[in-house]
């Protein structure tokens, strides 16, 4: 039986060393944390008929497996430098695991750990059903203890409670995400149609307020007033009263010099009076110092790329995955009647217009799918920031750009 204590003191001391910074390799990450959290769930790392590092398998060799009674590998654990987990990281776990009929998939850095049913249905991002980042100051070491325990204890394992127990967690996961999938094409509808319980609620509420009852063709404009609203509630958050916060939230990429040319950019946006530039029409040059996009982290994993147009395109691919629709609400965002639409698909009028057609670039993963791509480094973030939001994620968290220091 795990001790919950023991463990817990294992992730606490193990949070302690990821903040530190000192783990500077892969191997560094699996000899302090990695290692010893499998120790206080069960695993004996010296008993070779449990845990075999550096298993080969066809297609590589997977750092550690751990093996039921009968020899066979029951979870495949791939460990990445602090820092350092990626899509490509996690494709890689899941060639490993490739008719190998190996359950239980852990990839970690040693602060985030991410778990999945390698023979569930889907990509990868729907396969996953826990993910931990210890030295979130969310993270509660109890609760992650908890969760480990349930779904990496040896004994746990050995009898499949931990894989049953991984199923109803998968499905838990897949539900919510579901629902909030559908929450802003939800609110939208519900704006936009007439006639909805909505607009009675509406209309009912201000006959309680006031005495009297709203006009319809007034009900009407109002709630399409709010659909605007919606779709223009990013451009507002680029006034330079949410500069700060923005700043606040600029991953560890943007130098000092690079934060103050982008309050610099947001001070000018308002000293002029504008709102930010539409995501579909030309943008403002970002200033001197900003730098070349080159990618975005996704929860913690990095996605390089090799232009601004390429990180749009890649962002817009990892959305999609996961939040399935996103590029169907992505292209439905912007104002319904303007020549560039944010996203069109193969065969639309625009991808065969002189003037547009170079505007547009395939989605990675999606190609059925092009995207608006054109505009300045400016642009492109915050195309990404509303392309973040509109997936229900967070920008400056979830979501972060790779900026590139300038030359110069």
């Amino acid at each position: 039986m795990v001790s919950m204590s023991g463990l817990e003191e294992v992730l606490a001391r193990a949070q302690a060393t990821l903040k530190s910074g000192s783990l500077q390799s892969e191997a560094h990450v699996r000899q302090a944390v990695i290692g010893p959290v499998l120790q206080a769930l069960g695993w004996d790392p010296t008993d070779a008929r449990q845990w075999i590092p550096e298993m080969k398998v066809p297609n590589g060799i997977v750092d550690d497996a751990l093996l039921g009674d009968n020899g066979n590998p029951l979870v495949f654990v791939e460990a990445k430098r602090q820092g350092n987990l990626s899509p490509k990281a996690e494709e890689q776990l899941f060639d490993y695991a490739a008719k190998q009929g190996v359950p239980l998939l852990v990839l970690t850095d040693g602060d985030i750990w991410d778990l999945y049913l390698s023979m569930a249905a889907g990509p990868p991002t729907q396969r996953r059903f826990l993910h931990i980042e210890l030295t979130n100051r969310n993270t509660d070491v109890r609760e992650a203890a908890e969760d480990l325990t349930v779904f990496l204890e040896r004994a746990a394992v050995l009898s499949q409670k931990a894989n049953f127990a991984a199923q109803g967690r998968l499905a838990e996961v897949n539900n919510r995400l579901k629902g909030k999938q559908g929450l802003a094409s939800a609110w939208l509808s519900l704006l936009r149609e007439r006639g909805d319980p909505l607009r009675e609620l509406l209309v009912n509420r201000v006959v309680e307020r006031t005495g009297s009852r709203p006009w319809t063709e007034d009900v009407d404009s109002f709630l399409m007033e709010q659909v605007s609203k919606q779709d223009s509630a990013v451009d507002a958050a680029s006034k330079s009263a949410d500069a700060l916060a923005w700043l606040r939230a600029a991953p560890p990429t943007l130098t000092a010099g690079m934060k103050a040319a982008v309050t610099r950019w947001f001070k000018q946006l308002d000293d002029a009076g504008t709102a930010a530039p539409p995501p579909d029409g030309p943008g403002l040059e970002p200033p001197p110092g900003l730098g070349n996009l080159r990618g975005f982290r996704i929860q913690g994993r990095s996605q390089e790329a090799t232009s601004g147009r390429e990180t749009l395109t890649l962002l817009a691919s990892a959305l999609e995955q996961h939040t399935s629709g996103f590029l169907d609400l992505w292209a439905d965002s912007g104002r319904p009647n303007a020549e560039r639409r944010r996203a069109v698909r193969g065969g639309d009028a625009r991808l065969q217009s002189d003037s547009l057609k170079s505007g547009y670039r395939s989605v990675e993963e999606f190609p059925q799918w092009h995207l608006w791509v054109h505009g300045s480094t400016a642009t492109k973030l915050k195309l990404m920031q509303r392309m973040t939001e509109l997936a229900g994620l967070q920008w400056g968290s979830d979501i972060e750009p790779i900026l590139e220091d300038p030359i110069g």
